[in-house]
């Protein structure tokens, strides 16, 4: 019964070791009775900043390993033999005051040393992500239906739905049943809708699931679905990201060779005070914001009334405030919320929603080439 139990905690241990691709710092792995890895992790007192990245996404790989319960990572440092190991089981809380602001070093610690400097993923030209700092703006809404409206120009889009604590865009795509098979390399295959390749956490969970999942696990649940999966040849990758700017923003912002950013807001203030900590977190990450684009910006009535019911002109002031351009001003349409619900994006329908996220469209493209200092195309968008 000992020995059993022995075997199978040694035979956890390897498939974590696996997990984690047995680099040269770390120095062992052990896996006890209640399914609990630990982790001895070889840190370079003199780099701290990348000894807490190594721990983090130690944690999050060893967490997806099937029979893991929990992750304690040790850090240790050769300085002297007398050392002890520095054990790190949770992060202490901080607390930082209204007015107070955290120092540039502090601010920098995680940033990448340039965008430029993260290598592309292969097939993959661009990649383009749909932030916001809040939810609840209709951020998904815009990142489906721009990725539709370029699928319709004849690019090849793929949209990965990062969000995975609300992932929305399978019911958006009318794909709530799909799931990936899996390719003779053992990655995933893209759901094709739409004349899209998508991805989401919602392919592959139960839908009645919440996801009680911690920083790592988010990230490593990200990379998996962008790095193992068979994108084939890419114009753009379109990012729905979750909203916020916690670690999984952060984590796209800063692993992933991201061309640019668009921030989707709604014009009341209480949305644009998070924008402008999101473009922040885009600033410091070295990732170039295209611009914003405003949802809810006004309802039309049948008389042909406009009714600012989220406030008016706060999208167009932030961009202003922003030194960022307007990429888009998108009323409450019926038709928007209808194609949503069905599954059929109200970008490929036509009329007035169809004009819009067409627009918005054109306006991307040629904002990335821009950045690429090539010369936009012609982009002729028929019915």
């Amino acid at each position: 019964m000992f020995g059993s139990k022995q075997k199978s905690r040694r035979k956890l241990a390897a498939q974590v070791r696996k997990a984690l691709g047995a680099p040269d710092w770390l120095e062992s792995v052990d896996v006890d009775d209640g399914g609990r890895a630990i982790l001895v992790l070889l840190a370079d007192p003199a780099d701290t900043h990348a000894a807490e990245a190594r721990r983090i996404e130690a944690e999050g790989r060893a967490e997806l390993v099937a029979g893991v319960k929990s992750v304690t990572s040790i850090l240790t440092a050769e300085k002297s033999a007398a050392q002890a190991p520095q054990v790190r089981l949770e992060p202490s809380p901080r607390r930082v005051s209204k007015g107070a602001r955290l120092s540039d070093e502090a601010m920098q610690q995680a940033a990448p040393p340039a965008a430029a400097g993260i290598p592309k993923i292969k097939g993959i030209d661009r990649i383009l992500v749909v932030a916001s700092a809040k939810g609840g703006v209709g951020k998904s809404t815009v990142a489906v239906n721009l990725a539709a409206a370029m699928a319709k120009t004849g690019m090849k889009v793929g949209l990965l739905d990062a969000d995975v604590y609300g992932p929305s865009v399978p019911t958006m795509l009318g794909m709530q049943d799909a799931h990936p098979e899996t390719a003779a390399s053992k990655k995933l295959v893209p759901v094709a809708a739409h004349g899209l390749k998508t991805l989401s956490i919602g392919y592959l969970s139960d839908p009645d699931s919440p996801m009680i999942w911690r920083g790592p696990i988010v990230m490593s649940a990200i990379a998996q679905m962008l790095n193992d999966a068979e994108w084939g040849e890419l114009d753009v990758l379109v990012i729905d990201t979750p909203p916020g700017t916690g670690d999984a923003q952060l984590a796209i912002a800063q692993r992933v060779p991201v061309t640019a950013a668009i921030i989707v807001t709604t014009p009341q203030e209480v949305a644009l005070a998070d924008v402008r900590r999101g473009a922040a977190m885009f600033t410091k990450t070295a990732v170039p914001v295209l611009g914003i684009v405003e949802t809810m910006s006004w309802f039309e009535d049948p008389a042909g009334n406009r009714h600012y019911l989220m406030g008016e002109g706060g999208g167009a002031d932030m961009a202003q405030t922003l030194g960022l351009p307007l990429l888009a001003q998108i009323p409450m349409l019926q038709a928007i919320r209808e194609g949503g619900d069905s599954g059929e994006p109200s970008a490929l329908a036509g009329g007035e929603p169809g004009r819009i996220f067409h627009e918005l469209a054109r306006t991307v493209a040629v904002g990335l080439d821009t950045l690429e200092s090539r010369p936009a195309p012609e982009i002729v968008f028929e019915d």
